[in-house]
């Protein structure tokens, strides 16, 4: 059994490790990031490796890599390490946790990290490389790309169709046989009901503040 390295040392690598100890037999080793961001000797109890230096000190025979980087910049940069990372001949670690429900993990695709409570149902493709988030759903026949991210109890109906690079966030509602095109950005709370646009950014209506003081005003 190889042991894994966790690439990231930000919120999302520290969950990470705690998911991993607790659903996973592999022992967990190091951190790494690149060289350009590595301030850190320790991240967790664990060394922190330059990114640059893996090879040598953590090969692919003895060692797999799970890609803890969240949604920046359209999730290229965990895009990038990934495929980095592969080029190198690592094999990415695919967590799913056993709370979730998977229909068929076959179609789960590698490099993938999904929370406790995530739904996922029968003729659903999840792209390499994507996060779902606690309580997040992707109904029948949807097909979500690579390198994606779905927040916290993001709902994508039937039949919907995500590209490459997208952030669907918290609550966010796609309803059914919709396209999300590449690099959109769904905000929290969103109701997608048409095709979107290429880099387009949609969100739920803001907020109001009403002419009220909370300490006068009874709930």
């Amino acid at each position: 059994m190889k042991s894994i390295v966790i690439i990231g040392t930000g919120n999302l690598a520290e969950i990470a490790i705690q998911y991993i100890r607790r659903d996973l037999k592999n022992d967990v080793v190091a951190f790494s990031v690149e060289k350009d961001y590595n301030t850190e000797k320790e991240f967790c109890g664990l060394p922190v490796i330059n990114f640059e230096d893996l090879l040598h000190s953590y090969p692919p025979k003895t060692t797999e890599l799970l890609i803890a980087i969240g949604p920046n910049k359209l999730s290229s940069v965990r895009e990038r390490l990934y495929l980095n990372a592969k080029e190198q001949g690592y094999k990415i670690v695919t967590y799913i946790s056993p709370r979730a429900h998977i229909w068929d993990h076959k179609n789960i695709g590698e490099g993938c990290f999904i929370f406790d409570g995530c739904i996922v149902e029968p003729e659903t493709i999840i792209g390499e490389n994507t996060v779902m988030w606690s309580g997040s759903i992707v109904a029948h026949h949807s097909n979500i790309g690579k390198h994606c991210f779905l927040a916290p109890s993001a709902t994508i109906s039937g039949k919907v169709k995500v590209k490459n690079n997208c952030f669907i966030g918290i609550n966010a509602t796609i309803r059914d046989h919709i396209i999300i095109e590449e690099k959109c950005i769904i905000g929290c709370g969103a109701v997608i009901k048409k095709n979107t646009i290429k880099n387009g950014v949609y969100s739920a209506n803001g907020t109001t503040i009403y002419n009220y003081d909370s300490a006068n005003t009874n709930v």
